[in-house]
């Protein structure tokens, strides 16, 4: 086969026949012949820019399967990689260091850096949950000041490896999931107990953790809620919001990512539970207005990037926290609230942006 199409290369992890986000790979292929474009789909052991070619996947549509292929270098590259593993994620992390291939986005920093260079932005430090590293001596002074903590890995996806504490009556409740997603619940009375057991269990997962001032996001009953914000470049290069959609998991499971239980929720209708009509105005205003500053004021560091899920908390008060910035967004939430049109908005706009910025003269035959 010939064809003088541009080649966008997705790059994400894959185990054998297992390739990570397949579903959604498979409407980005679809969207991308649409668009006059080719998807290969390959993991960093699957390329070798030395040589000019890599041993990736492309969609058959005929078959609806992949396909093992061998084509030249992308033209251009959308990073999905989300693996945060140590082991693989150091290998992804070292593949990119030393690529050479033109990208949709950069790499951010982890939770902890992201923290302190937000706090170097006054517009953004209202936002920001009391945050520091994890190790001896904080959960003392931070169970002081709050009655629930978090305690994150600093790279990590998916609710695991995160535990909450809640400070009770001479006891320290501690619910999270384990690096496997595996449920752990423990409740201990000595505060140097409970340290211990935490440090321990920072040195079982092998990578770095942030402890987080909890915050009070039950707004329905017995639910954990917040809201993920997905902005999007469009071809004229200018951010954008694509979507606001709401998310709620029982207080039990910690936090409210669909893989730990989660659901999506209209935001709108979220709101409408606790707040009157002025009051969600102004959140949703101030939702935007963040949602907004943030890919600009980290493209003033990093450089290029193409897409944010913002994960926005709201508190029983109404106040606007910044919990998370993800890189590497899932857009599952607005399909399952059933919001077609944003679902396939999200889908097609890193397609028509690496479209957009591929020049016919660049085009080269498989």
């Amino acid at each position: 086969m010939t064809t003088n199409q541009p080649l966008i290369g997705v790059l994400t992890h894959r185990r054998g026949a297992f390739i990570a986000g397949k579903t959604y790979l498979t409407s980005l292929a679809t969207v991308a012949r649409t668009y006059g474009c080719r998807l290969i789909v390959y993991s960093p052991s699957d390329i070798y820019e030395e040589k000019g070619i890599v041993n990736g996947f492309i969609y058959n549509d005929e078959m609806k399967a992949w396909q093992s292929r061998k084509t030249r270098l992308p033209d251009i590259v959308y990073d999905r990689f989300s693996n945060m593993t140590p082991e693989i994620f150091k290998k992804y992390a070292a593949y990119r260091k030393i690529s050479r291939l033109r990208y949709l986005n950069n790499r951010f920093a982890h939770k902890w850096n992201a923290h302190r260079f937000f706090s170097r932005n006054p517009e953004l430090v209202p936002h920001l949950p009391d945050t520091v590293p994890m190790q001896q001596g904080v959960l003392e002074r931070m169970i002081k000041k709050y009655p629930m903590l978090y305690v994150k890995p600093v790279n990590g996806s998916g609710g695991r490896g995160i535990l909450r504490i809640r400070r009770g009556k001479n006891v320290l409740e501690m619910v999270g999931r384990d690096r496997k997603g595996c449920v752990i619940h423990n409740s201990i009375t000595s505060l140097s107990a409970a340290e211990r057991f935490l440090l321990l269990w920072c040195q079982k997962q092998g990578r770095s953790f942030i402890m987080q001032q909890g915050l009070m996001l039950t707004l329905l009953p017995d639910s954990i809620c917040d809201s993920r914000i997905l902005v999007q470049k469009n071809e004229q290069n200018e951010w954008h919001i694509t979507g606001m959609i709401g998310k709620q998991s029982p207080e039990a499971f910690v936090t409210s990512n669909l893989q730990s239980g989660g659901q999506a929720i209209v935001l709108e209708e979220l709101l409408c539970h606790r707040f009157s009509t002025e009051e969600r105005e102004r959140i949703v205003t101030d939702i935007e207005r963040i949602s907004l500053i943030l890919p600009r004021y980290i493209e003033s560091k990093f450089g290029d990037f193409i897409e944010f899920g913002i994960d926005i908390g709201i508190d029983t008060k109404g106040r606007v926290w910044i919990i998370e910035v993800n890189t590497k967004p899932n857009r599952e939430l607005f399909r399952l609230a059933g919001q077609f049109d944003v679902y396939q908005n999200a889908i097609e706009m890193p397609v028509r942006v690496a479209a957009t910025r591929f020049h016919t003269t660049d085009c080269y035959p498989f």
